[in-house]
């Protein structure tokens, strides 16, 4: 399967992604993301969660949230999912989502800042996303930039980096909880290879070398506290009350009536 760069209802690209990740190099992957999402959302909670994915994989089923679906662009891939959409505009009302994971769906998407927004409008405020994403500062990311022209699945990928990804979250007003980096064997779909190039899995991901081929975003929708707004009283000036009373010369003098009073008090 060859293709440029992801259209609209590619039926065909969305196939040969979803038998690509039943591969070697497919299932070495999945492995790996699948164990990170497991852990970020083994710590958010909530009532609904939403999957946009590029393949028909299934990654949210250890997570705590009671409803969980996942949507598609496609009418022949059903299995699984609760709903056909365009992923780009969620038929969903604003503020009803607690959290969206986004496996590879910036990816892939044909409007990248528009999917990011969709998120954003459906979640609720101090709703989470999670985001798995290739990075383009890898051994897959310059095999990616290798091919100049039609390229094949996995690699007809538009892959954005986690700093513009970053960017794009803190912009829609999200607080970067956590990145971190997976999969550190080289693109090369051999079981042989996977097992030789992967020798410093272990020891890159324990200390999240960000040379890994996907990154994965937690971040949170930020909520906007609300400034009551006080109105300012007029402060109208009152004349002090003023009593004479005698000084020791004898003479009298004009004395606030409340000073008079703290005189009552002292005595």
């Amino acid at each position: 399967m060859f293709t440029t760069t992801p259209q609209p209802h590619d039926l065909a690209a969305y196939r040969a992604l979803t038998a690509w990740y039943k591969g070697s190099l497919g299932q070495h992957l999945l492995g790996r993301e699948q164990s990170l999402v497991d852990e970020m959302l083994g710590r958010r909670f909530g009532y609904h969660l939403l999957q946009l994915g590029c393949a028909e994989l299934d990654l949210y089923r250890h997570s705590p949230m009671g409803h969980r679906f996942a949507f598609t662009p496609f009418t022949e891939a059903t299995e699984g999912y609760q709903a056909v959409v365009e992923i780009e505009e969620l038929p969903l009302a604003t503020s009803s989502v607690d959290c969206v994971l986004l496996h590879h769906a910036l990816d892939y998407s044909i409007d990248q800042h528009q999917l990011l927004r969709e998120v954003t409008r459906v979640l609720i405020p101090g709703g989470d996303v999670i985001i798995v994403g290739f990075n383009p500062l890898s051994s897959w990311g310059l095999r990616n930039k290798l091919f100049p022209g039609p390229r094949p699945v996995p690699w007809h990928a538009r892959m954005l980096g986690r700093v513009r990804v970053c960017d794009w979250l803190k912009l829609l007003e999200f607080h970067i909880d956590e990145v971190r980096y997976a999969e550190y064997a080289l693109p090369i779909d051999a079981p042989a290879a996977i097992r030789y190039s992967g020798w410093m899995e272990s020891l890159a991901s324990r200390f999240n070398w960000p040379s890994g081929a996907v990154y994965v975003i937690a971040a949170r929708k930020q909520v906007l506290p609300l400034i009551p707004v006080q109105q300012r009283r007029r402060r109208v000036p009152v004349s002090p009350l003023t009593i004479p009373v005698a000084g020791p010369s004898g003479k009298t003098a004009n004395l606030p009536l409340a000073a008079k009073e703290g005189d009552k008090c002292s005595q």
